[in-house]
């Protein structure tokens, strides 16, 4: 491996710059070049599991990771979760599909999995109305299980138990559920319980996700919340994997809404005239994705702004333009520039090319970013050698960037067809992650063709 290049000077010192210095030089003692240290320091890195036996191929502390992230399910959170009380599913989400993409199901037995379905299953919140926003000649959809009653059932799911439904929360609820339903092996019934659970929420969800439609296209997060490309984002991805998208939530204004998102740095913003950031620009891309109108989009100006987030020293990604590195945008940004390079992908942008792959045929179309840069930043500054995946080195390991920084490493190993990778290409392999709904693209493939 060869050393990076030294960091460009700023021409003159701002507060932003300065800070980004601090980050290079935080970062830069992780890209050494192997053949220039010391015996005992290759010994260190072996000890860790850093690097192989040969000492040549950095490696993904798979096992570390798995046992960091399985004790969610294995032991009592600390005292300081109590802060994230209401994002329970969030929690279970980014640890069950981080296991998911290191292939570390295997080790949670079928009670603890049916008690992850039973904790989603009381984070589900019911409503009812008497009056439905549509006739049963316009959305048959919306009357199943409707006989002469005057109670229409509506919900999602909150942060938890007994708390307001919420998208994000449903978001990520709707995700767990897929990864429960579709691994079945040694795990029968929490499968089972979990495409159950599925099969009973699917209509009155599909009823709440109607109620959070604004007469503008766009979504809100919650009743009377505030409306952005988020909600747009994990309604449809919800509908998509539950197959509920009816012309009803795949309204052309949802497009429109969206549409008008896109700022004038090419990124796409939480709503009209704002500044464009990373976590927007993947809910905006992803959503039009799914309604399969990238075209609205202006595209060059988009994989511009995109590109323009690549760290040309370490590697990663930033959230916006002037901030600095951060390991989650290794999915957000890479994740938005793996869909928006699809758009460069020969023939029409009405299929799915990832779930139309076969095992390792090749994509057809390029990343529009240095995938082996991202790997070199994922394994070297973001792993954590206890376990866990962070932002910066100088940052704490947590489950929310373990999970990204993982999805990001799944990205640039698989929507690429590019050979070249940085460290031990088979030990560092992670499941693919599709990038649009950021769980397998098994798990995709398999909900997308249950029958309900």
């Amino acid at each position: 491996m060869k050393s990076s290049s030294p960091p460009i000077a700023p021409l003159r010192d701002t507060e932003s710059s300065v800070l980004q210095v601090e980050t290079e030089a935080e970062v830069s003692p992780y890209f050494v070049d192997l053949e220039k240290l010391r015996k005992a320091d290759l010994d260190n890195l072996r000890q860790t599991g850093l690097l192989g036996s040969d000492g040549t191929g950095v490696q993904l502390l798979r096992d570390k990771h798995i046992e960091y992230l399985s004790q969610v399910w294995q032991q009592p959170l600390k005292p300081g979760f109590v802060t994230l009380d209401s994002s329970r599913p969030w929690i279970l989400y980014w640890c069950l599909h981080g296991c998911d993409l290191l292939d570390g199901l295997s080790t949670i037995d079928d009670e603890t999995r049916c008690r992850m379905v039973s904790t989603l299953e009381q984070c589900w919140t019911p409503m009812s109305i008497q009056d439905p926003p549509v006739t049963k000649e316009e959305d048959p959809q919306y009357y199943v299980g409707i006989d002469n009653s005057t109670d229409f059932v509506l919900g999602g799911f909150g942060g938890g138990p007994m708390q307001m439904a919420h998208a994000a929360t449903t978001y990520a609820s709707i995700l767990s559920l897929c990864i429960l339903a579709t691994d079945s092996t040694g795990a029968e019934e929490s499968s089972s319980r979990a495409k159950q659970l599925l099969a009973n929420i699917r209509i009155p969800l599909y009823r709440w996700m109607l109620s959070l439609q604004t007469n503008e296209g766009g979504y809100r997060m919650h009743h009377d919340g505030e409306v952005d490309v988020r909600a747009s984002y994990t309604v449809l991805c919800c509908a998509d994997l539950c197959q509920l998208n009816t012309e009803h939530l795949r309204h052309e204004k949802v497009a429109q809404y969206i549409q008008n998102c896109q700022s004038f740095e090419g990124g796409v913003s939480a709503e009209a005239n704002c500044e464009a950031h990373g976590g927007y620009v993947f809910c905006g891309v992803a959503a039009l994705f799914l309604l399969r109108r990238l075209d609205l989009l202006d595209i060059p100006a988009l994989t511009s702004w995109l590109a323009r987030r690549q760290m040309s020293y370490e590697g990663g990604f930033s959230g916006r333009a002037n901030k600095l590195v951060d390991g989650c945008y290794s999915f957000w940004q890479g994740g938005a520039n793996a869909i928006a390079s699809s758009f460069y992908a020969p023939g029409d942008q009405i299929n799915d090319p990832w779930l139309e792959r076969q095992g390792d045929e090749a994509l057809g179309f390029s990343l529009l970013f240095d995938a082996p840069m991202l790997e070199r930043y994922i394994l070297l500054c973001a792993q954590d050698i206890r376990g866990g995946l962070r932002d910066k080195p100088s940052k704490p390991r947590d489950f929310y960037h373990s999970c990204y920084n993982l999805s990001g490493l799944s990205v640039a190993q698989h929507c690429d067809f590019a050979e070249e990778a940085y460290g031990d290409l088979e030990q560092t392999r992670v499941a693919r992650t599709h990038p649009c709904y950021n769980i397998r693209i098994d798990r995709v493939r398999d909900m997308l063709q249950l029958t309900w």
